[in-house]
């Protein structure tokens, strides 16, 4: 048991309830698809303290959390070598986007630890590009938008800020072997993900693959 903080080694398993629907379409270079779902959570294990109970308050581990999630996601993908085969350099492009929404039952005095923080806004984009015929570059991006908040080394609250990160491989390709070189946050974007720890800035990765 550590200072200030109470766990039960009673807990009950969490509970889900879920729904989804959803529709694809395909045809010739051209796929797309719509799904949507809903997720009824409860008996969810969460660190709450009942600040009415003033300097005895602690946190305490408990089945306590109700959460009700509604989803979307969205899907497409163009392959360019049927869509358009008369030219080499656009391979392919797959974009992709998903929101969430969540609510979650809040009591009178009671401070929950694991406040609402969850991904609302994601969109994705991948392109790859044939240079040459033995040469081909992908570039991946996408946008985020966290919901929610973290303290600082100050003790300041920050509210999560959304970013647009960028990686990009460049592929040279035989019969026997392939070599890459990866940047991973190409534009060295300073950003939170999740809690206060800084992601990494942009890093380089190189690379050979042989096959057998």
């Amino acid at each position: 048991k550590l200072q200030g903080y109470s766990a039960d080694p009673h807990l009950k398993p969490e509970e889900m309830q879920a729904i989804e629907a959803g529709v694809n379409y395909t045809h010739g270079g051209f796929s797309g698809s719509v799904t949507a779902w809903h997720h009824h959570g409860k008996n969810m294990i969460d660190w709450i303290m009942d600040t009415s109970k003033g300097d005895e308050a602690v946190w305490e581990s408990v089945n306590h959390t109700t959460i009700n999630s509604v989803g979307v996601e969205l899907a497409t993908a163009l392959d360019f070598s049927q869509l358009l085969p008369a030219q080499r350099l656009l391979q392919s492009l797959n974009l992709s986007y998903s929101y969430i929404d969540q609510d979650k039952k809040q009591e009178a005095n009671i401070v929950s630890q694991y406040a609402l923080e969850y991904l609302r806004h994601k969109l994705v984009g991948n392109l790859r590009l044939q240079l040459m015929r033995q040469l081909d570059l992908g570039i991946t991006a996408r946008w985020q938008d966290r919901v929610g908040s973290y303290t600082d080394f100050e003790g300041n609250v920050q509210d999560y800020e959304p970013y647009f990160l960028t990686d990009a491989r460049l592929t040279w390709r035989t019969d026997k072997w392939k070599l890459y070189v990866e940047a991973n946050n190409l534009f060295d974007v300073t950003y939170h993900d999740y809690g206060l720890v800084e992601q990494p800035g942009r890093w380089l990765i190189a690379g050979i693959i042989f096959h057998l």
